[in-house]
């Protein structure tokens, strides 16, 4: 499989592990892992927004990036439909992100942040892999 994610099992928190052969891959499905454990996935978006991040490291970039997300959730009441990342290096991210509001509560685990916790992001072989813990 080229690019995917897994939940990753912690005692106290929720991990995901990414992959892609890009870290614009590996940083896509990071999102749909964060969005299908918060169960935020909107079915028909109706609102396309960019996102810009900026961070001291690929690492960084990833948890603000995710934490971005998971504010545009919790303040606009909203759910994702396709989250494209357009372009990512070691200090900056932009993605578009589709976007619908949510009918009632998201039925999924409640996240309130994305942390540094066995925070990584592996590069080589042509396969980009990102670990990222989840604050629920």
């Amino acid at each position: 499989m080229s690019a995917g994610y897994n939940i990753l099992e912690h005692t106290a928190d929720l991990g995901i592990r990414a992959w892609g052969a890009t870290r614009e891959q590996a940083f896509e499905q990071a999102a749909r892992g964060l969005i299908d454990v918060m169960g935020a996935r909107a079915r028909m978006p109706i609102v396309a927004r960019t996102v810009k991040v900026e961070g001291t490291d690929a690492a960084a970039v990833l948890v603000d990036f995710l934490n971005e997300l998971i504010v545009l959730h919790e303040i606009e009441e909203a759910g994702f439909g396709r989250v494209r990342v357009l372009r990512v290096s070691d200090s900056e991210l932009e993605a578009e992100v589709e976007m619908a509001p949510l009918d009632g509560r998201a039925g999924g685990t409640t996240v309130k942040a994305a942390t540094y916790h066995q925070l990584e992001v592996r590069e080589g072989s042509g396969r980009v892999e990102a670990d990222v813990y989840l604050d629920v």
